[in-house]
């Protein structure tokens, strides 16, 4: 087999950048072996010249831009991440007639449909597999495996944070705050962690898949999102008591021509496949209208994981350079739609009273009550809250009664999660 080189232009060294010169060194023989390709690395950008980066060659290392998108290379990598100047890196790149790889989710979830327009135009390839789920070739699934399938829901544990934190609260019954502060010791949530934790990265990636599957630009406030911030060892332990766990999991749905995307806490059947996915991993389940349901699980994170992804598009566009994707997006409504399902509500109450009032509001909007309890909180707080599990109930039907009880029984609702 004869031997192709094929130079990269690496715009950053950070996590996954360093972890991609890892594999490429490391894997360099095994990589020929199978491929036929010899991959290079002409130049990278850092921001820091003097920092140790053990395992890179320092004479790569640059400041300017300039030198990294000018210096003979095929495949530009983009691992600086953030809108700017990422963008500008990109679509100069593309411009110049250059590939390009990139894992910016917050990037691709905002203009992903421009770039892979502009990469079209200018017949080069626009590969982004570690944008999403890591090490899981979720991308790839889409964009090829599955071309002949009408997508019909996609739902997946998108965010490692969230999952690893959830599984501590799960497993170990420690409070929110201690689980995040244990996730954050062990690397896998940020110094601020508001992106992962309020819902924003898992709708960023969801937004991410659901384009892709379905060809449609989708408007990012179509998107319902929320976090994980208000639930506690008592609503896990509650859940877990009527046989389910909370998951924060995003969801897209087509409906009549319509969808709808959703990133927020469920309650989830023990049986359920995504009940099972622990700690920082990522799982997805896809629905085709040929292949049924497919599962897609594995790290969702950390530096080895993500730099797969990114080596596995590098490879790709050396071994198929010459084939480009054509988009023609579909006409597609993005909005929130009513589903049904059972509920879990958690109301802070001054009296153990107030179960009765709250019960009958629910009824009376039409919201059945399968399970209520008045119960002191566990977690020092010395707070005395009503729980309610609903019987199948329509969301709209929990909202119109969550407004109602918020006006006239109680304050404060922590948590309305519904069950998949």
């Amino acid at each position: 087999m004869s031997t192709r080189k094929l130079k990269i232009g690496l715009l950053g060294c950070g996590t996954v950048g360093g972890g991609l010169v890892d594999l490429i060194t490391r894997n360099d023989s095994l990589i020929r072996q199978r491929t036929g390709v010899q991959l290079g690395i002409t130049k990278i950008l850092v921001r820091d010249l003097a920092k140790e980066r053990p395992g890179v060659d320092r004479t790569l290392l640059t400041v300017d831009p300039d030198k990294v998108l000018n210096n003979g290379c095929d495949v530009v990598v983009e691992l600086v991440g953030g809108l700017e100047p990422a963008r500008t890196f990109i679509q100069r790149s593309l411009e110049r007639g250059k590939h390009v790889v990139t894992a910016n989710k917050a990037l691709l979830a905002l203009d992903g449909f421009k770039l892979i327009r502009k990469a079209e135009q200018r017949k080069v390839r626009l590969g982004f597999e570690g944008s999403v789920c890591g090490g899981i070739p979720i991308i790839r699934a889409l964009r090829n495996g599955l071309v002949g399938n009408h997508i019909q829901r996609i739902s997946g544990i998108l965010n490692g944070t969230c999952n690893y934190i959830l599984t501590r609260m799960t497993e170990e019954h420690m409070e929110f705050g201690e689980a995040l502060s244990e996730a954050q010791k062990m690397g896998f949530a940020e110094a601020d962690p508001s992106l992962d934790i309020d819902g924003h990265d898992a709708a960023q990636k969801l937004k991410i898949l659901t384009e892709l599957a379905l060809n449609a630009e989708i408007p990012p406030e179509s998107i319902e999102v929320e976090g994980i911030r208000g639930i506690t060892a008592d609503d896990v332990q509650a859940a877990g008591e009527c046989g389910y766990v909370i998951k924060h999991v995003g969801t897209a749905e087509v409906t009549n021509g319509e969808v709808s995307l959703r990133a927020k806490p469920v309650l989830l059947p023990k049986s359920h496949q995504l009940a099972g996915v622990r700690e920082e991993n990522n799982a997805v389940l896809i629905q085709g209208d040929a292949v049924g349901e497919m599962f897609f699980s594995g790290k969702g994170a950390g530096s080895l994981p993500s730099a797969s992804a990114v080596l596995s598009d590098v490879v790709d566009i050396a071994c198929h350079e010459g084939d480009f994707s054509r988009t023609c997006p579909q006409a597609l409504n993005a909005a929130a739609t009513d589903y049904e399902g059972r509920h879990y509500l958690r109301f802070d109450v001054a009296d153990p009273s107030a179960i009765g009032p709250i019960t009958t509001l629910l009824e009376r909007n039409g919201v059945g009550v399968s399970r209520a309890a008045a119960v002191w909180a566990k977690n020092g707080s010395a707070r005395l809250h009503v729980r309610v599990f609903t019987q199948n109930s329509l969301r709209s039907s929990i909202d119109t009664s969550v407004r109602d009880l918020k006006a006239h029984i109680c304050q404060s609702l922590v948590l309305a999660a519904r069950s998949m």
